[in-house]
């Protein structure tokens, strides 16, 4: 069996993760896959700084994207990265797939700009004290990551090209 990749975009709320996924999407062919319609299932029934509430959604997570690696040999999805939860269901992901994580990276007050005007009706919504508690909680965290996008200014195409660099030295790798 062909060896199936994962890419894992971690970032801060409004740092453009999805937009990310969508050029990886559109550009190269890699399904973009949103894992919060998952986690906004879940949220009626539990509030969202419990410890269950949280495991059960990256649970949902980690079963979805097992599901989506069924059907395709790659696919991206997006996490701010922040609870142990996540760090479970990464190493678990890792131990079948091939993990390729991409910090994306931009200004706190860029983020929160973009938040403030981004489509609520796909993403989990929040207020702004919550959107800067998690991104300073996520800014304080080292997290190691195979790869890095800066993306507070820079074009589509300018991006484009920066996956595309990710892309072909993941092939020079192999």
């Amino acid at each position: 069996m062909p060896e199936k990749t994962i890419f894992l975009l971690i970032g801060q709320k409004g740092s453009g993760k999805s937009f990310i996924g969508n050029l990886f999407d559109k550009h190269f062919y890699i399904p973009f896959i949103r894992v919060e319609d998952w986690a906004k299932n879940r949220i009626r029934k539990r509030k969202p700084d419990d410890d269950a509430y949280i495991q059960e959604v990256f649970l949902a997570i980690e079963n979805g994207i097992r599901k989506e690696m069924q059907k395709k040999q790659k696919l991206v999805f997006e996490s701010l990265g922040l609870s142990a939860a996540f760090e479970t269901m990464l190493n678990k992901l890792k131990s079948d797939f091939e993990v390729i994580t991409i910090k994306i990276k931009a200004d706190p007050q860029i983020c929160l700009a973009r938040v403030k005007t981004r489509d609520q009706s796909i993403h989990v919504n929040i207020s702004d004290k919550q959107v800067e508690k998690i991104n300073k909680q996520f800014l304080a965290t080292n997290s190691d990551t195979d790869f890095v996008i800066e993306n507070n200014s820079k074009s589509s195409f300018e991006i484009i090209n920066e996956i595309e660099t990710i892309l072909n030295s993941l092939n020079q790798k192999k």
